[in-house]
């Protein structure tokens, strides 16, 4: 059995950190966080979710894509509907400016 002035060394069980508490004042002097070992992935685990993700962000950029072309389709067809009202009543009043309303 140690004495009293020494430390004690802890693993914290959720994390697998190792934690050096000195007995006297009970205070952690440092810790070690856990790492795991160099290559816990396969290089070719490693490969695969590269090329996951790499699909993921094309489907994402896709769909992006494909978004912003039915919004300018929309945007589109508010003009031509605006510009062919417009036409038909040629005496209407304009919309206030913003400029215009001091």
């Amino acid at each position: 059995m140690g004495t009293s002035n020494e430390t004690a060394k802890l693993t914290c069980p959720c994390c697998q950190a190792t934690l050096v508490v000195d007995r006297d004042t009970m205070t952690i002097l440092y810790a070690d966080e856990h790492r795991e070992k160099a290559g816990g992935t396969s290089f070719n685990q490693a490969l695969e979710d590269l090329k996951a993700k790499e699909q993921k962000k094309s489907n994402l950029f896709q769909q992006a894509m494909a978004e912003e072309k039915q919004r300018r389709e929309s945007l589109g067809k508010k003009f031509d509907q605006l510009q062919k009202k417009a036409a038909e009543e040629p005496d209407a009043p304009l919309p206030p400016r913003p400029f215009e309303l001091d």
